[in-house]
């Protein structure tokens, strides 16, 4: 992978999306996802705690008829000190189908991934990385055993095949899946594939990406992925910079664009954030995070850029020749701070229509981080998942 230096490259031609200031767009529709128990959605969940479904807002797939695919990521977890509390690890990871009816967010179709031969993958990490949390039981210090298979799935869609492409934090990870829950195979960064198959990795893993990506930073890898409509092309987003001593503040982060026919990157791009001084006061290059990625043809994406309080959405266009994505590249589509309405924490986006974008956002399961006792259950944080139709010009 390459580090692509911070220098401004010639504008390209991108799509003609007006810019659209907060107070032009507002949200049309909004949609609440239930309380469910996990105990409801896992067979192989012994005990929820008191967790309910949630999670499930790190990406979208828009099948029409207000219904989408959805994946949660790797379970209710937390960090307490310097380690990665998972309060119900026997969770695995699930791809969720849902509508938006009313004022419900109705969970048709739930689907937990598994190994070829049907056991759970789970949401644990496969193995101790530098600036990722060990990860510990709900109190916050009982150690729990890596697993080579555990997935951080955080963005899905689906080909013509039926079968699911994930992104993953972890490794990170491009993931195949079959219409069953069946892992297929895991693409890594080029060198780790040595390091999968000691961990126990049960599916094939194929060293298919760029090798600078296992240098992300903690808790940072692949947020997001798009299909483009040739039907087999994905590009996957890297949430934030890789990690580059002396610059915990570097903006410039990675896209890949992946065939899902020949299980190769076909090529990569830098993409720079827009200047921290353009947000809220206090804004560092490392609280910079793209969340979600939208398809609009073969060569645009939309991209979120995204703190912990704003949310941007930019038009950009995927050009072979331009290796690094500048502010001249991008064109605002829309920018979702201080409109009403619109959910916090926003991971997921898809396109309804041309003039309504839809998100969703990641509830965290809904409890309040913390250690707990191994036999307690959690606090409710109040937060719901919620899905919100916001209307642009």
């Amino acid at each position: 992978m390459r580090l692509l230096p911070a220098v401004s490259l010639l504008a390209v031609t991108v799509l003609a999306t007006p810019a659209v200031a907060a107070d032009t767009s507002y949200v049309d529709k909004r949609v609440t996802l239930p309380a469910i128990a996990l105990e409801d959605v896992q067979s192989t969940v012994l005990d929820d705690h008191g967790v309910e479904l949630g999670g499930i807002g790190s990406g979208l797939f828009a099948l029409g008829r207000n219904e989408y695919w959805t994946v949660t990521d790797r379970g209710p977890n937390g960090e307490v000190g310097d380690a990665r509390t998972f309060i119900v690890p026997e969770f695995t990871p699930t791809l969720v189908k849902v509508r938006a009816r009313g004022n419900t967010l109705q969970v048709l179709e739930t689907i937990p991934l598994t190994t070829p031969a049907g056991e759970p993958v789970t949401g644990l990490p496969n193995f101790a990385v530098a600036g990722d949390p060990a990860p510990v039981l709900a109190d916050g210090t009982t150690p729990v055993a890596y697993n080579g298979n555990g997935l951080d799935t955080e963005g899905v869609v689906r080909t013509a095949d039926g079968h699911f492409w994930l992104v993953d934090e972890y490794g990170p990870s491009i993931v195949e899946v079959d219409a069953a829950g069946h892992v297929v195979a895991r693409h890594v960064p080029a060198g780790l594939e040595d390091d999968y198959v000691t961990a126990g990795a049960d599916y094939p893993i194929s060293g298919s990406l760029p090798a600078g990506l296992s240098a992300r930073r903690g808790n940072r890898g692949f947020e997001d992925i798009a299909l483009l409509p040739d039907g087999h092309t994905v590009v996957a987003a890297l949430q934030s910079s890789v990690v580059v001593p002396g610059d915990r503040d570097r903006i410039i982060t990675e896209l890949v664009a992946f065939d899902t026919t020949t299980g190769t990157t076909v090529h990569e791009y830098g993409y720079r954030f827009d200047a921290p001084s353009t947000f809220a006061a206090g804004t560092r290059g490392r609280d910079l995070k793209i969340s979600a990625l939208v398809p609009v043809d073969q060569t645009h994406v939309i991209v979120e850029e995204r703190t912990d309080t704003e949310a941007r959405f930019h038009t950009i266009e995927l050009d072979p020749a331009d290796p690094l994505v500048t502010e001249a590249d991008k064109t605002l589509l829309v920018n979702l701070a201080g409109v009403a309405g619109v959910p916090g924490k926003v991971e997921g986006a898809a396109l309804k229509n041309a003039s309504t974008l839809v998100v969703i956002s990641d509830n965290d399961f809904g409890f309040v981080p913390r250690a707990y006792g191994l036999d307690e259950d959690v606090d409710p944080s109040g937060v719901r998942t919620v899905l919100a139709e916001v209307k642009l010009p």
